[in-house]
């Protein structure tokens, strides 16, 4: 790799790019499997903006040919900036090295342990994105809903991305807060946070997980499904509490089953995720 993170985001060119395109106030830096996100800390709630670094050979997604789930969006574009180079004053072009893989309709196969879902003949297709156009990723259809943006480059890449949100939920879990003892229930928020503000990285921490153990499932189910409808940050929020409550259903379906069709009944929860969760564990 010609240059390192640290040159790339301390370069000249990258710091006049986050002033020009993100809003004023604090930011923050997302670090992905193979990519990064920097975000302001307080975004909108109808439009997000994001700058997208994508260091040689990387991707957007957790994996090569996994594409990631966006049902908050209800569109999606980004601009290709260009190549980075910290010793030039300008991006350098791209033609055709950013490839851009995406689901073609909603009812695509996911995973079987999460939300995401393969690269997969006659559900998914590609193309090869170059730069300064405005490029939509996902449209109000549905298309594209799942996708990954990939380099096919040796050199970093900068992607400036536009996000329209689809109208959200509040998360409203009081009621089931209520019928636990206020040290529980503050306990259970306490958890609950570190988790939204964690996303995926949750996983790393075992010993917080494993609090969610000692909390009775009739609470903790349809908690965690009202939870799905948390902003995602870059973070992969919703697809993390999504996870928690595959990890459940493999202890106790019948409970997780039940909260689902009442939740898709009641609408109390993005519909592609309850509906998903309850095909993973028929």
């Amino acid at each position: 790799m010609k240059y390192t993170w640290k040159e790339i985001l301390s370069s000249t060119l990258l710091q006049k790019t986050i002033r020009g395109f993100l809003d004023q106030g604090p930011t923050e830096i997302i670090h992905r499997p193979a990519c990064f996100f920097i975000r302001n800390k307080k975004e909108d709630k109808e439009l997000i903006k994001r700058i997208i670094i994508i260091p040689p050979r990387g991707f957007t997604s957790d994996e090569m040919d996994l594409l990631s789930p966006h049902p908050e969006a209800r569109t999606v574009k980004i601009r290709i900036l260009g190549k980075l180079d910290p010793s030039k004053k300008g991006y350098k072009p791209i033609k055709a090295e950013v490839q851009f893989n995406f689901s073609i309709t909603r009812n695509i196969p996911t995973e079987s342990f999460s939300a995401y879902a393969r690269v997969s003949k006659g559900y998914t297709a590609s193309r090869y994105l170059s730069w300064n156009n405005w490029v939509y990723v996902i449209k109000e259809s549905g298309w594209g809903n799942f996708h990954n943006l990939v380099n096919l480059s040796d050199e970093w890449i900068i992607i400036y991305l536009e996000k329209e949100l689809a109208d959200q939920k509040k998360i409203d879990i009081k009621i089931y807060l209520s019928k636990l003892s206020q040290l529980r229930a503050k306990e259970l928020q306490l958890i609950l946070s570190q988790i939204s503000e964690e996303g995926d990285e949750s996983f790393n921490n075992k010993t917080l997980l494993k609090k969610l153990d000692y909390f009775p499932n009739p609470i903790i189910i349809p908690i965690l499904i009202r939870m799905l409808n948390i902003q995602e940050t870059g973070k992969h929020q919703p697809c993390t509490f999504f996870a928690l409550l595959l990890k459940i259903a493999k202890k106790d379906k019948a409970t997780v089953f039940k909260e689902l069709e009442s939740a898709i009944n009641l609408q109390v929860a993005p519909r592609y995720y309850l509906e998903d969760l309850a095909k993973k564990i028929i």
